[in-house]
């Protein structure tokens, strides 16, 4: 309880709650003693009763502090940083994070699936349930994750895209491709590496016809080298000089120039893994021993593109 005393030509105001420090302060006007000593008694109470008003900060600060705390330190960084800072350019980003209903991110996904996949909006959706994960359980904010209320989209099938081997010879062919980028072509078709992995190899990486992975997507994994990758890694400047951006525009130039449609270089990779199944006869487990991959489910379903025609000689 308060307490208000005269002391001089002053009014001293004393507040008393129990486990609490007393709080004291002086006024010249007992009006104004009055009111500072009912507001703050009011809100220790409430705050005892764990009803005090919380100042929630907006979801633009949160996200960009995620990124600084928790975003920097992933594997994924890079994409994930891309990912919060397009969200913040997002209308509703500037809402208090208790403001950030159902409603609003139901909004959001039925904006953006008239322009991308499904597969890309539950991406983004992941990140925005990340971020609301966090901020309740490490930052103690008392909100609700909107995103668990809401219907998510279907997800596109995965991409089934396979090189045929007329394409792959127009590929390497190309009299304009630089002998780097021919380079990297054939360890991607050989190995069935993914783009930032391959960019990645350094020369103590290779013992003999082994190759270590120390950074991949989920765990560092080693894998047996063809003779073809050997002698193309022997030959190469390791690592390569070219960064991921100058690759990804010289990839679409050149896709451009030879009419292959749809064509990403992450095909390489399904072309590689369907051809280890085809052609090198491997197992489940040996193409997942080289392809990184723990679940046998999305190695088949996405990587390898079998068709009836391709068994009838192995079954006579």
């Amino acid at each position: 309880m308060s307490t208000i005393r005269k002391r001089k030509n002053h009014w001293q105001v004393i507040i008393r709650i129990k486990g609490y420090p007393a709080i004291y302060k002086t006024f010249s006007h007992k009006q104004d003693a009055n009111t500072w000593a009912l507001e703050n008694e009011l809100k220790l109470k409430r705050d005892e009763a764990g009803i005090v008003k919380i100042e929630y900060p907006s979801f633009k600060d949160i996200a960009l502090k995620y990124i600084e705390e928790v975003s920097i330190i992933k594997k994924t960084y890079r994409d994930e940083r891309y990912t919060i800072l397009s969200l913040c350019k997002e209308s509703w980003s500037v809402y208090p994070l208790n403001r950030i209903t159902p409603l609003v991110i139901a909004k959001y996904r039925d904006n953006q699936i008239k322009s991308v996949s499904g597969s890309t909006i539950n991406r983004r959706l992941d990140v925005v349930s990340n971020i609301f994960t966090i901020c309740i359980k490490e930052w103690g904010y008392p909100v609700k994750n909107p995103v668990l209320s809401i219907r998510r989209p279907k997800k596109t099938e995965p991409r089934s895209r396979v090189l045929t081997q007329e394409e792959v010879l127009r590929l390497l062919s190309d009299n304009t491709l630089s002998i780097e980028v021919r380079q990297i072509i054939i360890v991607a078709l050989e190995t069935g590496m993914r783009k930032s992995e391959i960019l990645s190899i350094k020369r103590e990486h290779i013992k003999n016809n082994l190759l270590y992975i120390p950074v991949a997507k989920t765990k560092s994994r080693t894998i047996p080298l063809t003779r073809l990758a050997q002698k193309t890694l022997l030959e190469s400047h390791i690592p390569f000089r070219i960064n991921v951006s100058t690759l990804r525009h010289t990839w679409a130039r050149l896709m451009l120039k030879l009419g292959l449609k749809d064509v990403c270089f992450h095909d390489l990779r399904h072309t590689a893994l369907t051809n280890l199944f085809l052609r090198k006869s491997l197992s489940v487990p040996e193409v997942m021993l080289i392809s990184g991959h723990s679940d046998p489910r999305i190695l088949l379903k996405t990587y390898t593109n079998l068709k009836a025609e391709d068994l009838v000689e192995k079954i006579g």
